[in-house]
């Protein structure tokens, strides 16, 4: 096996990787963060200008809650066929790169196939709002 028949390979293990690792990545908590904001609230003298601000702060990061965040979905068909693509990737390098010869020419349609299947997993795994088809706004 030559290394350059390789990186199609490797390029497609780390699309795959890199997608799963940013679905997974944990964002901070909003909600704990209002909640902590909250308890703080609580603590603060009712004539104090602090918790006037802290309170117009809080309600806004709710509302911002409750009509954004609640809103956002991942494409779960969109998602399903990115991975396919992904894997038809996978396999048209691997079937490349084990016969050799005449089979060189699969790296090619590997990588578009590859390319399409990240793009659509970054679109479709990572939730956003959406309109009423299922399309990013």
């Amino acid at each position: 096996m030559v290394l350059t028949d390789a990186v199609p390979l490797v390029v497609a293990a780390i699309t795959v990787i890199g997608s799963i690792v940013q679905a997974r990545r944990k964002r901070p908590l909003t909600r704990e963060i209002v909640k902590q904001d909250v308890e703080l609230l609580g603590l603060l003298p009712e004539d104090s200008d602090a918790r006037r601000v802290l309170g117009a702060h809080v309600d806004a990061t709710v509302r911002r809650i409750v009509e954004e965040e609640d809103q956002r979905t991942r494409d779960h068909a969109g998602t399903c066929l990115a991975i396919a693509f992904l894997l038809i990737a996978l396999l048209l390098s691997a079937v490349s790169v084990s016969r050799g010869g005449v089979w060189w020419w699969l790296t090619a349609p590997a990588a578009l196939v590859g390319l399409l299947g990240a793009v659509g997993l970054g679109q479709d795994a990572v939730p956003r709002r959406r309109d009423a088809h299922g399309r990013p706004l």
